[in-house]
C-alpha cells in the first residue's frame, strides 16, 4: 500500500510539472484571433479578364477565414497586416492546444488524486466490545 501511494504521489508530481508547462505556454499569449489566414485564388467572372481563359492566371488575395454561428466568413487582409494576422491566428491555435492539454491533464490529476485517496483511506475501527454487568 505504501509503495502504491508513493507511485501515485510521483505521478501527481509529474502531472503537476506538465500542467505548469502547459500553463506557461498559454499565459504569455496576449491577443488571439480565431480563424486561418491563407491565399485565395479565384476567377472574377469578367469574360474579358485574363482569368477567364482555362489556363489563365487566377486572382490571388490573402484572406482571413473564420466560422461565426455555423457559417464561414471571409475577410480580405491588407498586405501590411498579413504577418500580424497570421501571428494572431497562430496564437489562437497554440492557446486552444494548450487549453486542451490542460483539460486532459486535469482529468488525469483528478483520477490520480482519487486513487491516492482510496489507497490512503483506512477502514473504520471495529466496534468496541461492550462489558457485561
Amino acid at each position: 500500500m505504501a509503495d502504491r501511494s508513493s507511485r501515485l504521489r510521483l505521478a501527481l508530481l509529474r502531472l503537476l510539472a506538465d500542467y505548469r508547462r502547459q500553463l506557461a505556454a498559454l499565459l504569455p499569449l496576449r491577443q488571439l484571433l480565431k480563424g486561418s489566414v491563407y491565399e485565395l485564388q479565384t476567377r472574377c467572372g469578367k469574360p474579358s479578364c485574363h482569368c477567364a481563359a482555362p489556363d489563365g492566371a487566377l486572382h490571388a488575395t490573402t484572406v482571413l477565414s473564420w466560422s461565426h454561428h455555423g457559417r464561414t466568413r471571409l475577410r480580405s487582409i491588407p498586405a501590411g497586416q498579413r504577418a500580424r494576422w497570421r501571428r494572431l491566428t497562430e496564437n489562437y491555435r497554440r492557446f486552444r492546444q494548450a487549453r486542451a492539454a490542460l483539460v486532459k491533464l486535469h482529468r488525469q490529476i483528478l483520477w490520480a488524486v482519487n486513487r491516492l485517496e482510496k489507497t490512503l483511506l483506512l477502514p473504520p475501527p471495529p466496534a468496541a466490545r461492550q462489558r457485561r454487568k
